[in-house]
């Protein structure tokens, strides 16, 4: 159905707006993670793991997810409490080059789907709203499911393909700051991504759906 029923334009715009749905959720989701985070300071119970305020992990957290925008160009200004390591400095280094690397792909991706968009909509062509959703359900069914069966080992999994050290397997007796991030945590951060996606998934086959009512109605004004 793909294949058949796209243009190699709808395609390549196939292609560009699932990579474009992920990385807009997970620049929405770490970038408004701080909301999410304050509530949940004392709920996790971290002041007593790390021997520090709520206000003061907060402010931390709030340097770190600073720090990942690529319009940071700043070294991360985190308490010296959190890190003693140089490793754990490396590692989160990394993290950000990963995470500049999505926020790059996010920004050109919109110039370049803005006018394929535009021009293919003039042409009333507008599968890729319906292949677009169906690529993102393959996606995040089996992330989900695998999130679901087994969180640590997708969470290790995940580590393992994105970098090519061990830097992240921090020690939290050499670098506290591992106490800050509960794995809890980052499980809520993955459904609320999951949740972004498919989200935008609906909006996708509202917009198809709509736009089909449209040419059709524009079409029995012809005859």
């Amino acid at each position: 159905m793909f294949f058949q029923l796209s243009t190699k334009k709808e395609k390549l715009i196939t292609v560009l707006l699932s990579f474009w749905v992920i990385t807009f959720a997970i620049i929405l989701t770490t970038f408004l993670s701080p909301l999410l985070y304050n509530q949940q300071v004392n709920t996790f119970h971290l002041p007593k793991l790390v021997h520090m305020s709520s206000t003061q992990i907060k402010e931390n957290y709030g340097h770190i997810i600073h720090y990942l925008s690529i319009f940071t160009n700043t070294s991360m200004q985190v308490s010296s409490k959190l890190i003693t390591s140089k490793a754990t400095s490396i590692h989160f280094a990394d993290v950000k080059k990963v995470l500049g690397v999505i926020q790059i792909y996010f920004l050109l991706s919109t110039l370049i789907l803005i006018p394929l968009i535009h021009t293919s909509l003039k042409e009333k062509r507008h599968m890729f709203f319906k292949t677009t959703p169906i690529v993102l359900i393959v996606i995040i069914g089996i992330v989900g499911s695998f999130m679901a069966m087994n969180f640590d080992s997708a969470f290790t999994l995940m580590h393992q393909l994105i970098f090519r050290n061990n830097y992240w397997l921090i020690d939290p007796s050499v670098d506290p700051i591992i106490n800050i991030f509960p794995e809890t945590f980052f499980l809520e951060l993955g459904v609320i991504l999951l949740a972004i996606i498919a989200l935008m998934i609906v909006l996708m086959i509202i917009i198809d759906k709509y736009l089909k009512k449209c040419y059709l109605e524009e079409e029995n004004k012809l005859y």
